[in-house]
């Protein structure tokens, strides 16, 4: 079994990336629902999948926001009229995905690769992130379980910059969203924002750490390198690209994605 990587080139915008995350997963929740009966067996499961990407300006609302914001709430995120906005079944609260972050999809079961829970898959992307990140020659980054996600400096519960975020979806073991981290990403975005609702907090980068001139697509390869290499049972990664995932849902020639140079 091979972990299918599959990196969108330029900016796509955040509900076609959605989009292909859902025809990703959705030969999986089909294996969980098609129960085998006494002349039949269980279906095989689809191998796991990485779709990484980085997106034009948006900012996205996670599941613990206990309400969707206010149209007057909005307002500051999408000011400029250069950002877009788009609620998530992710885990987690609002949060910026744009240009210079590489955003991170792994959509796999948990069963099959013998995960034993949802805080253990979370604290495996966590440990994904850390080996990408030490690849680079960054140190003192370390993991919050109070507040999933990367930040730099050791210290108390939330201290430091936070350089990576965590927020994935659950559904009959079947984990999907995924990650973010910020390699050249501009950090103003965020300043529109309460990271991780705990203000006063800021975001760093690769560049902000001092690694410079890394591309989302050099650091999206080393990220499915590590994933691959951690999920038991899968003996290494192969490329997938779009016209692959949409022929095999069927929508060959459909959903056409309007990619934007970074």
């Amino acid at each position: 079994m091979h972990l299918r990587h599959l990196h969108l080139p330029g900016l796509t915008p955040y509900l076609h990336a959605s989009h292909l995350q859902s025809l990703l997963l959705r030969p999986h929740l089909l294996a969980k629902s098609l129960r085998p009966s006494s002349s039949t067996t269980s279906p095989p499961t689809p191998p796991p999948s990485l779709l990484t990407f980085q997106t034009p300006p948006t900012y996205t609302c996670g599941r613990r926001e206990a309400t969707q914001p206010a149209p007057e709430q909005l307002l500051p995120l999408l000011a400029s009229g250069l950002a877009t906005y788009h609620p998530s079944p992710r885990g987690g609260q609002t949060t910026f995905h744009g240009p210079g972050q590489l955003t991170a999809y792994l959509i796999c079961s948990l069963k099959q690769h013998s995960v034993p829970s949802p805080r253990a898959y979370v604290r495996f992307l966590e440990d994904c992130l850390l080996a990408t990140c030490a690849r680079y020659g960054l140190r003192g980054i370390h993991a919050d379980e109070a507040n999933p996600g990367l930040w730099t400096a050791a210290g108390p519960p939330g201290e430091g910059e936070k350089i990576a975020s965590v927020g994935v979806h659950m559904r009959r073991w079947v984990a999907s969203h995924g990650v973010s981290l910020n390699v050249g990403v501009d950090l103003a975005w965020f300043d529109r924002i309460v990271m991780c609702g705990l203000p006063g907090k800021r975001a760093t980068s690769f560049e902000r750490e001092g690694v410079r001139g890394k591309s989302v697509e050099e650091v999206a390869g080393v990220f499915a390198e590590v994933v691959g290499g951690g999920l038991k049972g899968v003996e290494g990664v192969e490329k997938a690209t779009e016209g692959e995932i949409l022929g095999e849902a069927g929508e060959g020639g459909l959903g056409e994605r309007r990619v934007v140079s970074p």
